[in-house]
């Protein structure tokens, strides 16, 4: 179990990286956010508003692999899965891709 996040010393320097929080500038949605989430052991959907890039990780003075994948491994177990995120995992193993059909504009983008 990889416990980085207790590493954590919440420097913010991660956000600089992080794609999801240059779009919407929400500091839950950063590396740090999810960090404090895991030290207070919080399940929480925020886990979900990830790439899974490791951005942050290219950032840390301290290097750390928050386990983001890990979090969300738990809340799937745990039931809390998006609908968006059941219908990315749905076309990917239907089509191949998390879009949909092959060769067809999907109405609707969902990630993470």
């Amino acid at each position: 179990m990889n416990a980085d996040h207790e590493k954590c010393s919440e420097c913010g320097l991660c956000k600089a990286n992080c794609p999801v929080y240059r779009a919407l500038l929400d500091e839950s949605v950063s590396a740090r956010g999810k960090a404090k989430l895991m030290k207070n052991k919080i399940s929480s959907g925020m886990f979900f508003v990830c790439t899974l890039c490791r951005a942050c990780k290219q950032l840390c003075p301290a290097n750390l692999d928050l386990d983001f994948e890990g979090e969300r491994e738990k809340l799937i177990a745990d039931g809390k899965e998006t609908d968006a995120n059941k219908r990315m995992i749905g076309n990917i193993r239907k089509y191949g891709n998390p879009f949909g059909k092959e060769g067809e504009k999907p109405k609707e983008l969902h990630c993470c």
